[in-house]
């Protein structure tokens, strides 16, 4: 009975030591603690296996001075990121003399409708390459020249969005293909029949595994400059960018007062009191505010173009992401 008595008393102080112990780590605030951990060397990939690119789409910005004090560090606001929704659509879109395909869906799903398409049509499929999201049909006659078709599937600059690309060519020589004239190829009718299967088909047919890095190359991604001033950074060249922006514009039911094709600038006026709601709208009698001019300049950076909003007074500095933002989710 003693022996007993000894190993309850025992087990009962070990108890208490490990529960007190056990407090003194839970009732501490830990949410700072991932702003300690180190940095550790990338994985290394062996020769002989490939690794499939990851996009960090909330990396955190390098910073010299690594101190920071917990009780005063704010964490910076993430990139804003929009789907594209579930309405699944598709849309001819004309650019000179540029033609293309808007499909509300990843490009790893387009690709195997695109492969159902041509290996049903009369051209068939000579060629596929679901990496560069390329695909060449059979040399067929046209006009006397042998000619064939290229599809190109790119990631739209909408997130979650994809376009298609159908070129007319013709043999030049044994080894160089041309486009044919556009006055003459058949790229408008084969795009209009590609856009009647894409809208007779399911939106749910699956995803290509081999075609997922499709998926990585967004056209337009919204970030922030090392001041902490959004901007949008297009992998377009600047006719298409501008006509992309002025497509969101007129989407997002942004009044655009003037603009300059040449220097780059729409001057717009955004107005707060569509954003507020009803009832924000009736209780708001401070009518003066809710409406702020800006430029959104479309600037050309290298191969990319760069998107930014400048407001016409401090007040608007508030706005500016916003507006950007906007912009941003209408892009197409």
């Amino acid at each position: 009975m003693i022996i007993l008595r000894i190993l309850l008393k025992s087990f009962f102080l070990t108890f208490l030591v490990v529960l007190f112990s056990s407090c003194s780590w839970l009732f501490t605030d830990h949410k700072y603690d991932y702003l300690k951990e180190e940095t550790l060397d990338p994985l290394k990939i062996p020769t002989d296996k490939s690794a499939r690119q990851v996009i960090d789409f909330y990396s955190v910005p390098e910073d010299e001075d690594q101190s920071f004090n917990a009780n005063v560090y704010e964490v910076p606001l993430p990139e804003q990121f929009f789907s594209s929704g579930s309405s699944n659509e598709i849309r001819l879109h004309k650019l000179g003399e540029l033609r293309w395909l808007y499909v509300e869906s990843l490009p790893s799903s387009v690709w195997p409708l695109m492969k159902q398409f041509w290996s049903a049509s009369e051209y068939g499929i000579e060629v596929e390459d679901p990496n560069l999201g390329v695909i060449e049909t059979r040399p067929i006659e046209f006009e006397g020249n042998v000619s064939k078709f290229r599809v190109k599937v790119e990631h739209g600059i909408r997130s979650a969005s994809s376009e298609v690309f159908i070129s007319h060519l013709q043999q030049a020589d044994a080894e160089s293909w041309v486009r044919v004239d556009s006055d003459k190829n058949l790229e408008d009718s084969v795009l209009r029949a590609v856009l009647n299967f894409l809208s007779q088909s399911s939106s749910s047919q699956g995803t290509s595994l081999v075609a997922l890095n499709l998926n990585l190359g967004q056209k337009a991604i919204l970030k922030q400059d090392l001041n902490g001033a959004s901007y949008i950074e297009m992998n377009l060249e600047f006719s298409r960018a501008w006509a992309a922006v002025d497509r969101a514009l007129k989407e997002a039911v942004i009044s655009v007062k003037d603009l300059d094709r040449k220097n780059g600038v729409f001057y717009v006026t955004f107005s707060q009191k569509e954003e507020k709601g009803f009832f924000g709208r009736l209780l708001d009698f401070n009518k003066s505010d809710m409406e702020q001019n800006f430029k959104i300049l479309v600037m050309v950076e290298g191969s990319k173009c760069i998107v930014k909003v400048e407001g016409d007074n401090p007040e608007s500095l508030l706005y500016e992401r916003e507006l950007l933002s906007q912009i941003n989710q209408s892009l197409s």
